[in-house]
């Protein structure tokens, strides 16, 4: 938001006047209620001479009188908007703090922000009664480390909770877990320190690290044990902190920040940037145009990250510029991390040359395709479904997955640098060909807003992870096929459906991309939109009716990369689709060849990676299945002039 800064009212010297002509540089004193002060005229011959002498001396002075610079700032009153600050003149370098420096009328323009002024908000009050509750616990390495038994902590002798959650593989070897409990309801005055206990087995259990995080607030944290807990021989059931709640490390992650940072949802003067810290702890941001600007840069945002969102923030940054590489950094407990870097689009009606990403289902522990991507170098990274396989409806197992997915080494090193978008199919969803009517699909959301930077997520009143994105003259549309599939007969379902029809039609977009978890094609699986031949119908015959070329769809899920060319409603054209999966996990056979596929690879895992230039006569999109080994496995080249109208 940017807030215009009142102007203040000029001070001009006051000067007496008795009579005649009133100076325009004077104030005359107001008249009395109830008629004339100077009964009978008796000071007319006075006045009268009084006036024709001195107040004709004053007249001719006040003329020659030089302007005002009240505040010695350089600038006179009759430039400066405020000439009772030194800080504000024209042409004074503007800052982001909510201020006016350069009198332009538009405070923090021309220089980066958060919208807000840049502010320090200062820490929160912890409450009395604890709402959220966060244990962390790492294991050691090792192949015996880990175990299955059941581990409840105690913060007090009657204050218990299983650390152990659903749908996920807890207390693995290597392995750091989260609980996070919501709606405690427990006073800290009762609440003492820290007890693990193991039960219900004889699977020995080596960790190495606890912390404790009360609605956000560290109150204990120890690292470097060498606790064997277990039922057997030496091993001990239970372990008590011997300090109680006391902080003898950072956090179990080995630092404040614990995941990220990364750039989510970028634009030409905007971008989001994302990271997970440990607790609810000082976070500053900052961001420049080269490293050595960024070393000596003033935060553009302070943050407290909340326990309530697990800890993850994004922050918008604005007043960037288009097509500019900008440097960032985090700053937390005194340690720097970073410094990284991303690129904004060029302007929305720009020509543009882009070089864009994506894949699907990366259920492997080891993802080395990301590796491939950040050789490849891509403008934008997008995430098209299956992007963990928690297939959940807990929350906090959720959470638990999409941390695990920022832990691969690769995938971290790749989605640095560049922008990353994303959205869902089942099984980061709530689970294997879930739909619409699933009764933890909000837990679904509320984990995917938390980690996907995309900065905005369906419509006001209508829930999902739909939205709209733009990369100079290239539009992407990223489609929710979960939230509402099976619902109004439909795969999108009605507000989905005529919020994307509407938003194609408007766009001025060269090249438009349709982003969805699972496959257009007609003669798809089950679990695709083949399932809802209607829908995709009125898709196509909406193109024809409503003269909306440049369409391109993108999806994923079917465990092979696949290059096809859709028939198009009648009056259309070909609908070229390309699909890209999987990025780590096992292989489908390809189909019988059918007239619409061009082209299939399932020998390895892969990777799509499009490049598209509007800067030539007949724009084009280039798009090329690449393998595990950086191979061009498969090419499709397409004319702007073979999708439509312009």
């Amino acid at each position: 938001m940017r807030l215009r800064a009142p102007a203040l009212p000029l001070l001009l010297p006051l000067l007496a006047a008795c009579g005649g002509a009133v100076d325009p540089g004077t104030r005359s004193a107001p008249k009395p209620l109830g008629g004339d002060s100077d009964p009978a005229g008796a000071d007319g011959a006075a006045d009268g001479a009084a006036d024709g002498g001195a107040d004709s001396a004053a007249d001719g002075a006040d003329t020659d009188l030089p302007p005002v610079d009240a505040d010695a700032d350089g600038a006179t009153a009759d430039l400066d908007c405020d000439d009772a600050d030194p800080d504000r003149f024209p042409g004074n370098p503007e800052r982001c703090d909510l201020v006016d420096q350069d009198c332009d009328g538009v405070a923090d323009n021309g220089v980066i922000t958060d919208g807000a002024g840049c502010q320090d908000p200062g820490p929160p009050t912890f409450p009395s009664t604890v709402g959220v509750l966060h244990i962390t616990a790492r294991t050691a390495v090792g192949d015996t480390t880990g175990t299955d038994d059941g581990v409840t902590a105690c913060l007090s002798s009657t204050r218990c909770l299983s650390l152990n959650k659903p749908d996920w593989n807890d207390m693995e070897a290597g392995e750091t877990d989260v609980l996070i409990a919501e709606g405690v309801g427990w006073t800290r005055a009762e609440l003492t320190g820290l007890t693990v206990r193991v039960s219900g087995g004889t699977d020995q259990w080596r960790p190495t690290c606890f912390d404790v995080r009360l609605d956000g607030e560290p109150v204990a944290c120890r690292d470097g044990l060498s606790l064997r807990m277990g039922s057997e021989g030496t091993e001990t059931p239970s372990w008590t902190d011997p300090d109680g709640f006391t902080n003898l490390c950072t956090s179990c992650f080995g630092g404040a920040i614990t995941h990220g940072p990364y750039v989510g949802a970028t634009g030409s003067t905007q971008a989001n940037i994302w990271f997970r810290a440990d607790a609810t702890r000082q976070v500053r941001l900052r961001v420049a145009t080269s490293t050595e600007a960024l070393a000596a840069a003033e935060p553009v945002a302070v943050r407290y990250p909340a326990a309530s969102a697990d800890f993850t923030q994004q922050v918008t940054v604005f007043g960037l510029q288009p097509g500019t590489t900008y440097h960032y950094e985090l700053e937390a407990e005194g340690v720097r991390t970073g410094p990284y870097t991303f690129t904004t689009p060029p302007a929305d009606a720009g020509p543009t040359r882009l070089r864009l990403a994506f894949g699907s289902c990366t259920r492997d522990a080891e993802q080395p395709m990301f590796g491939v991507v950040a050789a490849l170098d891509p403008d934008l990274f997008l995430f098209i479904g299956d992007n963990h396989y928690g297939d959940t409806g807990d929350l906090g197992a959720h959470r638990q997955w999409y941390r695990w997915s920022l832990e691969r080494p690769l995938r971290t090193e790749a989605l640095r640098g560049r922008s990353v978008l994303a959205t869902w199919d089942d099984h980061d969803f709530t689970g294997n060909n879930t739909d619409g009517s699933s009764p933890t699909k909000a837990e679904a959301l509320r984990a995917f807003t938390e980690y996907q930077p995309n900065g905005s997520y369906g419509l006001d009143g209508v829930p999902g992870v739909f939205s709209q994105h733009r990369w100079g003259d290239v539009a992407i549309f990223l489609l929710d096929d979960r939230y509402y599939r099976g619902l109004d007969d439909s795969i999108l379902g009605d507000a989905q459906e005529a919020w994307l029809m509407d938003a194609l039609a408007a766009s001025d977009a060269t090249f438009k991309l349709l982003a969805s978890g699972s496959q257009f094609t007609t003669r798809g699986t089950s679990d695709s939109w083949a399932a809802f031949p209607e829908a995709g119908a009125r898709l196509r015959q909406a193109l024809v009716d409503r003269g909306i070329g440049g369409v391109v769809l993108l999806s994923g899920d079917i465990h092979r990369s696949e290059l096809r060319l859709l028939p198009g409603a009648s009056g259309g054209y070909a609908l070229p689709e390309l699909t890209s999966s999987p990025m780590a996990n096992t292989r489908s056979s390809c189909p019988t060849v059918t007239g619409e596929l061009l082209a299939c690879v399932n020998d390895d895992n892969s990777v799509v990676v499009v490049d598209i230039d509007t800067t030539l006569a007949d724009p084009q999109l280039t798009a090329v299945i690449v393998d595990g080994a950086a191979a061009e496995r498969a090419r499709l080249e397409v004319l702007r002039s073979a999708l439509g109208p312009r």
